[in-house]
C-alpha cells in the first residue's frame, strides 16, 4: 500500500506502508478520561474523540470514561456559575469536585492500566495522580488563561488561588504534562512549577481533514477568496475581517470572504461577503459545504483576539491554505510565521492585514510555496496519527519501556504516510486558462500581469 506525503517544494513523494508495527500484545494499557463523553464528536469539537481514535493505534485502550461527573455535579455547576455571574465555579473547588467524580476515580483506580490520560479535566487528574501514572493533557494552563480569556477573569480571587494550586499540583505530580504549544508549555514551567523534563510539547492534529483541494498554483486569480470560521464573532476578529475586505476592495482588488459560524450583531449586506451561518459537521450537507469552502479558498483568515491553540488552523493547513492571523496565545506553534502563514502583532489594524494579504496573494511564487509548506506541516506534524506516535514514545520513555529502533522509525513513517491515503487534488475552474498575477492599475482596476 502507498500514500502521499510532502516531498519537493511543489509536489509530494510516495512512500510504502508495509512497515513493521508494534505487536498489539506488547502495547501499554491505557485509561482515558476527559471533561465529557470522548466518544461523542460534539465534546470539545471532537478533539477528545480524535485523540482517543489515534491512541487506539498505539495503545491498548482498556477503559474509556464516558460520564466523568455525577449527574448532580454538572447541574449544580451551571446554577452556581449563573447565580454568581461566574465568580464561583465548583469545578475548581477541590473537595466538591472530588466528591462529584468519586465514581470515576474509583473506576480508573481499579482498572490497573499502565497509564491514564486525563484530558482538560484538572480536578480529576489531581486525584488520579495520587493513585497511579497519569498524563495531564491540555491546550493551556490556568495561569495562561486566567487573565487572557474573558470568562476566566470572572473567578473570585480566593477560587483563582485554589484553582492555581490544583493546576500546579497536576503539572508537578503527573508523569508528564502534555501541551500542544510553546505558549502553554512555557506557562506550565514558569507559572505552575512544572519541571522541564516533565512538560512536553507535541502538536495537535486537525478534526476536519481534507480529502481534496485545488492545487495552489491552479487557484483562480480572477478573485481572491478568503475563509473565516468562528463561533464567537467578536473574539475571533469578525469585525477586522469585514474591515480588511472592505479596505482591499477599496484599493481595487477583487476579493471575497466566506464567513462560517457567527455573524455580526447587525449583519447588513456587505459587498464581497457571504454569510453561511453555522455548519454542523455531523450533517452530511453541511459537512460537504464546509469542505467545499476550505477546498476553494486561497487563504484562511482568522484574526482571533484570544486563542489557546486553534485546531481550525490545522484544518486549514490540511487544505494547503496559508493562514493570516494575530500572533497571540498558542497560534505561533500551529502557524509558523513566514513559512505556513503570516502573523501580525496583537492590535494590528485592518489596513495592516490588507497590506499583508495583498503582498502574499500578489506574489504567486511565495503564495504557492507557503501553501505547500502548510500542507507539509499538516502531513508531518499537525495530525492526530503523528501526535499519537509522539505520545507513545514519550510515555514509553517515562515508564522506561524500550522499543527496537526499527519499530520506532517505522511508526513515525506510517503516521506521516497515513495522513494522505484518501487525499487528491480537485480541478480548478481556471485550470485551462494561462496563469497570471492580479495587480492594481493606476485607476484602481484589476489587470492581469503575465
Amino acid at each position: 500500500m502507498t500514500a502521499w506525503l510532502p516531498g519537493s517544494d511543489f509536489g509530494v513523494a510516495e512512500v510504502a506502508l508495509d512497515e513493521p508495527v508494534v505487536p498489539a500484545g506488547s502495547r501499554l494499557s491505557l485509561a482515558f478520561v476527559c471533561a465529557g463523553d470522548p466518544t461523542n464528536v460534539l465534546t470539545w469539537s471532537g478533539t477528545p474523540l480524535h485523540m482517543l481514535t489515534a491512541l487506539r493505534e498505539e495503545f491498548d485502550v482498556k477503559l474509556v470514561i464516558r460520564r466523568p461527573w455525577a449527574p448532580w455535579f454538572d447541574i449544580t455547576r451551571r446554577v452556581v456559575r449563573r447565580v454568581t455571574r461566574g465568580a464561583i465555579d465548583i469545578y475548581w473547588w477541590p473537595a466538591v469536585a472530588a466528591w462529584g467524580a468519586r465514581r470515576t476515580i474509583a473506576e480508573v483506580s481499579a482498572s490497573d492500566c499502565d497509564i491514564t490520560f486525563a484530558v482538560a479535566i484538572t480536578p480529576i487528574c489531581a486525584e488520579l495522580t495520587k493513585r497511579g501514572p497519569t498524563i495531564f493533557v491540555s491546550d493551556a494552563t490556568l495561569a495562561s488563561m486566567a487573565n487572557y480569556y474573558p470568562r476566566h477573569k470572572a473567578l473570585a480571587p480566593w477560587l483563582k488561588k485554589a484553582a492555581a494550586a490544583l493546576e500546579s499540583f497536576c503539572i508537578q505530580n503527573a508523569r508528564a504534562a502534555l501541551f500542544p504549544s510553546e505558549w502553554a508549555s512555557r506557562s506550565a514551567v514558569r507559572d505552575h512549577g512544572g519541571s522541564q523534563d516533565r512538560v512536553v510539547e507535541i502538536a495537535w492534529g486537525a478534526n476536519l481533514v481534507a480529502d481534496e483541494a485545488i492545487r495552489p498554483e491552479s487557484r483562480s486569480e480572477k478573485e481572491w477568496r478568503l475563509l473565516f470560521v468562528g463561533a464567537d464573532w467578536s473574539r475571533k476578529g469578525g469585525d477586522i475581517v469585514l474591515e480588511t475586505v472592505s479596505e482591499m476592495r477599496r484599493r481595487g482588488y477583487s476579493v471575497h470572504v466566506d464567513v462560517v459560524g457567527s455573524c455580526p450583531p447587525s449583519a447588513a449586506e456587505v459587498e464581497g461577503v457571504t454569510y453561511h451561518g453555522f455548519l454542523d459537521k455531523n450533517v452530511p450537507a453541511d459537512d460537504e459545504r464546509m469542505k467545499g469552502l476550505f477546498a476553494t479558498a486561497h487563504v484562511f483568515f482568522l484574526p482571533t483576539q484570544f486563542e489557546a491553540l486553534g485546531i481550525v488552523f490545522a484544518e486549514a493547513a490540511s487544505y494547503a491554505l496559508p493562514t493570516v492571523s494575530y500572533r497571540t496565545g498558542g497560534v505561533p506553534s500551529i502557524v509558523h510565521a513566514g513559512q505556513t502563514g503570516v502573523l501580525l502583532e496583537e492590535g494590528a489594524s485592518a489596513a495592516a492585514f490588507a497590506d499583508e494579504l495583498i503582498a502574499l496573494l500578489s506574489d504567486r511564487r511565495r503564495y504557492v510555496r507557503m501553501s505547500y509548506a502548510a500542507l507539509a506541516a499538516s502531513r508531518e506534524e499537525l495530525n492526530w496519527a503523528a501526535w499519537a506516535v509522539g505520545v507513545r514514545e514519550m510515555v514509553e520513555e517515562k515508564l522506561g519501556v524500550q522499543r527496537p529502533a526499527a519499530l520506532v522509525a517505522a511508526a513515525r513513517r506510517r503516521a506521516v504516510a497515513a495522513c494522505g491515503t484518501t487525499f487528491h487534488w480537485r480541478r480548478s475552474a481556471d485550470d485551462d486558462e494561462p496563469m497570471s498575477s492580479q495587480r492594481r492599475t493606476g485607476t484602481g482596476e484589476i489587470a492581469g500581469a503575465r
